[in-house]
């Protein structure tokens, strides 16, 4: 097509003299129309190549299939990022709940530890007053005090034990249920990048028959243009 618009526009260009046409040997030439039409004959295929005058060849636009695939494409992503966020979110809120579970252990095991350590301070303070009755006597009271107080520390280190095993309970459902929701985005995640590379697949196989396209319509061109020459 480029090859003709020049043919065109260098006869445009072409100086007249007397309304004529001249030759390299100043003999006048009957006409671009007649000239053309004395070469063409025998080259009938050469009328399916005419060109409007001054309109450039343009490039050829993408395919609505080519389009709807880069928009799945672009969707497809975007579900990818937002499914990574998320499980980036519930992975951070399970570690949060496994510092909690952590934190409370230790606070568990200090609270025995302190427990014990009175305990062990009290039967010492038992033994130093079996010497006389008096003291036998506040060492009753304070053993019975001891004695109550030691219930009252049993029952709170059982309900202590029950909240433990609750809260322990409460997180194995916890982390059960985020590992069924990570599982879950997961096999969302799979099936969107699988969906991904799919489009990405049909893009490939749109371009290459698009760019065989191409090639076809050069070599047509350039047959055209050899024919012509």
């Amino acid at each position: 097509m480029k090859a003709l618009q020049k043919v065109r526009k260098a006869w445009e260009m072409v100086q007249k003299k007397d309304k004529e046409l001249r030759g390299y040997n100043n003999g006048p030439i009957g006409g671009y129309r007649k000239w053309l039409k004395a070469h063409m004959q025998g080259l009938d295929w050469l009328l399916s190549l005419r060109t409007t005058k001054g309109v450039e060849v343009e490039a050829p636009e993408e395919d609505e299939e080519v389009q709807a695939l880069r928009a799945e494409l672009k969707q497809a992503q975007s579900v990818k990022e937002r499914f990574k966020s998320t499980a980036l979110k519930i992975r951070k809120e399970n570690a949060e709940l496994r510092d909690v579970n952590t934190a409370t252990t230790k606070a568990l095991e200090q609270d025995t530890k302190r427990a014990r350590r009175e305990e062990h301070g009290r039967n010492k303070f038992r033994g130093a007053l079996w010497g006389s009755n008096s003291e036998l006597k506040l060492h009753r009271e304070e053993r019975d005090q001891s004695r109550v107080d030691n219930l009252i520390l049993k029952g709170e280190l059982k309900v202590c034990l029950r909240s433990k095993r609750s809260l322990s309970q409460r997180l194995c459902e916890a982390e059960t249920n985020m590992l069924a929701i990570i599982s879950k985005y997961q096999d969302e995640l799979d099936l969107a990048t699988a969906h991904e590379h799919k489009a990405a697949d049909e893009y490939a196989r749109v371009y290459v028959e698009k760019e065989a396209r191409g090639k076809v319509i050069d070599s047509l061109h350039q047959e055209a243009t050899m024919w012509m020459d």
